[in-house]
C-alpha cells in the first residue's frame, strides 16, 4: 500500500523573529481559518500543546512531535546566551541547551515515531513545528543530526513523505494552498 504523510510547519512561536526561545510548552497561533485549508487525511497528528479549532477532525497528540526542548534557554534572548555555547549548539548536532534535547535527540525521537506508524491508513496529516517537519524529513532519507543544519523548512509550508517500501521525501517546504 502506498501512503502519503503531509506534514504541515506550524507558524513560528512568537518572539522567534526577535530571537527570544519560546517559552517550554508555546502554542502557535495558528491563522484564520488555517484548519480549513489542511489537506484531507484520514489520521492527524499533532503535538500535545496544539489546540486545534472545534469541529476539526480528531487530532492525535503525540508528544514526538514536540519542538525540541531546550531546557534552561527557553525563553531566553539569544543575546544573552554564552557564545561560546551558542556555536557549539549551531555547529554541532550532539550539543544540548542545559537540561534541554541536541538535534541528535530531536532527529532519533521523530524517527522513532516515523518508522513506528501503522501501514494504514493511506492518507496522515502530520501539524508541527518546522524542525520537527525537518527531522522527519531527514529521518525519512536515512540521514544524521548534522543535516539538520542543512535543510530548511519554513514556517508554514508543506513537506510530504511517501511510503512505499520505506519513507521518502516526495516535497519539502512548499507553499501551502
Amino acid at each position: 500500500m502506498n501512503q502519503t504523510l503531509t506534514c504541515i510547519a506550524l507558524p513560528a512561536p512568537d518572539g522567534l523573529n526577535r530571537g527570544v526561545i519560546p517559552a517550554r510548552d508555546a502554542a502557535p497561533i495558528l491563522p484564520a481559518g488555517f484548519m480549513a485549508r489542511l489537506p484531507p487525511a484520514e489520521r492527524l497528528f499533532a503535538p500535545p500543546t496544539l489546540s486545534t479549532d472545534a469541529g476539526a477532525a480528531t487530532c492525535e497528540a503525540v508528544p514526538a512531535l514536540n519542538a525540541a526542548d531546550m531546557g534552561a534557554w527557553h525563553g531566553l534572548s539569544l543575546k544573552t546566551l554564552p557564545p561560546a555555547d551558542l556555536a557549539r549548539w549551531v555547529g554541532e548536532s550532539g550539543f544540548a541547551p542545559p537540561g534541554g534535547e541536541s538535534r541528535d535527540s530531536l532527529l532519533r525521537r521523530a524517527g522513532i515515531w516515523l518508522a513506528t506508524l501503522p501501514a494504514t491508513p493511506a492518507r496522515m496529516l502530520v501539524l508541527a513545528d518546522a524542525t520537527v517537519i525537518r527531522a522527519l524529513a531527514i529521518a525519512a532519507l536515512g540521514g544524521d543530526g548534522a543535516m539538520m543544519a542543512r535543510l530548511d523548512i519554513a514556517p508554514l509550508t508543506r513537506t510530504v513523505l511517501t511510503r512505499h517500501a520505506t519513507w521518502r521525501l516526495a516535497t519539502s517546504s512548499a507553499p501551502l494552498p
